[in-house]
């Protein structure tokens, strides 16, 4: 395993190009710095190099900024006459039928402030409860919550819960964060307390359930309410079929999935890896879901997959974001890794 502080040594001597310097910016928690990187970039030259253009979208993404992403990727359009990458990313979208991806029968984006005006975007999905592809509700562009909005959606998913309808809702962490900080301890916000309660129970969150319950006794001087668990279909998915050489020999799960953050060299996930890779020929790990790993923790994960991949072992790491991806390769990936990009 080459020893992190090599590698460090090499991202501080060499002379970077301005993906690898905003991929090790974003690495180091430094996303504004990252970010005006890759602007300067575009500016610079935005139209011979594409790949500023997809680090700056998917820092966009993952930091649910999108109108900045909407606003860049008609930019991107009209620059090289082609699609830009969609907000919802391909990974998120994979396995949904057609009727539930946006534009789909039973789809719908919710955007900007979550308020009375919701209401009648919302109303269509309540027509359609035991629709057999069930419904998607989109609140990953919703910027702030007041009390009627956060009524009217707690109303619809009460409703389709009550009537067994498959829900799938993109956005769901980040609107939570934003009911979090919209109740604060206020006992007045009560919609957006019922909305809180409401998704932790979609989620089958009963902790998160449990607490929030508590806050809001406390602050509304009322009975905590029961945790009661939603029954509903899993949604319908399609099979994808992936091609391959070889066949699938070994039993259990195929995919590790890295999420979110991997922080430091002693990350769980990371021995999570080496345990997955213990007992198996062919190790795929699954990084369209981690948002950000630090400098430490991709030393540690290149040194593992590097030495797998010389020991004989088929790595392959699939669709990580553009930033991770341009880490990983700052960091020197063995060639013989294998890395799946997002389409």
């Amino acid at each position: 395993m080459e020893p992190a502080t090599r590698l460090f040594a090499a991202i501080h001597t060499q002379n970077l190009t301005p993906v690898q310097e905003a991929a090790v910016m974003y690495a180091n928690g430094r996303s504004d710095e990252a970010q005006r990187v890759l602007q300067q970039a575009i500016e610079a030259d935005g139209k011979s190099d594409v790949r500023p253009w997809h680090l700056l979208l998917g820092l966009y993404r993952i930091e649910g900024d999108w109108q900045s992403f909407e606003s860049l990727a008609a930019r991107f359009e009209r620059t090289f006459q082609r699609a830009a990458p969609n907000w919802l990313s391909e990974e998120s979208l994979a396995y949904l039928p057609p009727e539930m991806r946006p534009g789909g029968e039973v789809y719908c984006a919710l955007a900007g402030v979550l308020d009375r005006r919701s209401a009648a975007t919302l109303q269509p999905l309540s027509r359609l409860a035991q629709h057999p592809a069930g419904v998607h509700i989109d609140a990953s562009k919703v910027t702030a919550v007041d009390g009627e909005g956060c009524r009217s959606l707690a109303e619809l998913l009460a409703t389709l819960a009550e009537n067994g309808n498959g829900v799938v809702l993109t956005g769901a962490e980040h609107l939570t964060q934003l009911l979090r900080q919209a109740v604060d301890g206020d006992g007045g916000q009560t919609p957006c307390w019922i909305l809180l309660l409401e998704l932790f129970r979609l989620r089958g969150l009963q902790a998160d359930f449990e607490r929030a319950a508590l806050g809001y006794a406390l602050a509304a001087g009322v009975t905590p309410p029961q945790w009661r668990p939603v029954l509903m279909p899993i949604v319908a998915q399609r099979d994808l079929q992936e091609k391959r050489d070889q066949p699938r020999y070994q039993a259990g799960p195929e995919v590790l999935r890295l999420t979110d953050v991997v922080a430091g060299a002693t990350d769980r996930q990371l021995d999570a890896v080496q345990a997955f890779a213990a007992e198996r020929q062919y190790v795929n790990l699954n990084l369209a879901t981690l948002a950000r790993i630090d400098l430490p923790g991709a030393s540690a994960l290149i040194g593992v997959v590097n030495g797998l991949a010389a020991g004989g072992k088929v790595v392959r790491l699939l669709r990580p974001n553009p930033l991770v991806e341009a880490l990983l390769e700052t960091l020197h990936l063995d060639p013989r890794v294998q890395l799946v990009r997002t389409a």
